[in-house]
């Protein structure tokens, strides 16, 4: 089971983490397991650690050393008989010297580590990884004909990848919802560069502007490309959707989970028109 701490908000950890009891707070209408209690004697694997706030990993320190929690709501601590296992791409030690991460907490979690290469560093690890992700990919956004262009093929083999899997994925997500025909170029990915040809290259400030948040993120690429594509076809749906190669219903129930209004759209070309 899998906890990803980067995307919960901080008033909402600590019940998704212990659970709650009904009536602890406001808009808990029923007992709710946490993470711990679901995870039984099993593993539940923290995803970014070096997320949590000082408070926070002060309850994560008592879990590791007493082995017990105690649900929002509860006075009657219960026994964790599972494993966690943590990850960061952040330097906790920076951040301990920083006092951004408790020194104890660390000392604890640091007794036995495994480092993750980098994904540059295993090329035919990463061949792998780019065909499959990118496969899924397409069938996620229904785009059954896009295809990477040999020199974007490159350009996803050198970059160092230095947040791994997560940043290939994000990348080649961009890529893909921002490419203007099947064929993906170099110039569609986001703004992190291979170090190919010691060539030195700016992060592109759009995507730092973005949220931090996955999904959020995610949403943000495909408003805006989705809307681009209506108004270069001026609302309209039909000859969008052959454009992208998704069907006509595909295409009304996107614009109406972002807001685009279609209908304004024909309506002002024609105005112009006029």
């Amino acid at each position: 089971m899998t906890m990803h701490l980067a995307s919960l908000k901080e008033e909402l950890l600590e019940s998704e983490f212990f659970g709650h009891k009904k009536g602890s707070f406001s808009g808990a209408l029923e007992n709710r397991n946490g993470y711990l209690a679901e995870v039984g004697e099993g593993t539940l694997f923290l995803d970014e650690i070096g997320e949590l706030s000082l408070e926070s990993q002060k309850k994560l320190l008592y879990l590791l050393e007493e082995k017990l929690f105690t649900p929002v709501g509860s006075h009657l601590p219960i026994p964790f008989k599972g494993r966690i296992i943590m990850a960061t791409n952040r330097n906790l030690s920076e951040m301990v010297a920083e006092k951004k991460f408790r020194e104890d907490l660390f000392s604890r979690i640091s007794t036995f580590h495994i480092r993750m290469p980098l994904l540059s560093d295993d090329k035919q690890n990463l061949k792998r990884l780019i065909d499959e992700i990118f496969q899924k990919l397409k069938i996620e956004h229904l785009q059954p004909y896009a295809h990477l262009s040999q020199e974007s093929y490159e350009y996803l083999m050198n970059n160092k990848w230095r947040s791994n899997i997560r940043e290939l994925k994000k990348s080649l997500e961009y890529a893909l919802l921002m490419s203007e025909k099947n064929q993906i170029q170099i110039k569609d990915f986001p703004g992190i560069e291979p170090q190919i040809a010691n060539q030195n290259f700016q992060v592109d400030e759009f995507l730092l502007s973005l949220p931090d948040d996955f999904n959020e993120s995610l949403e943000q690429f495909e408003r805006m490309y989705l809307n681009s594509r209506f108004l270069k076809f001026n609302g309209k749906v039909n000859e969008t959707a052959r454009l992208l190669g998704v069907s006509k219903t595909t295409l009304i129930q996107k614009a109406k989970k972002y807001q685009i209004n279609t209908l304004k759209m024909r309506s002002d070309a024609s105005q112009i028109a006029a």
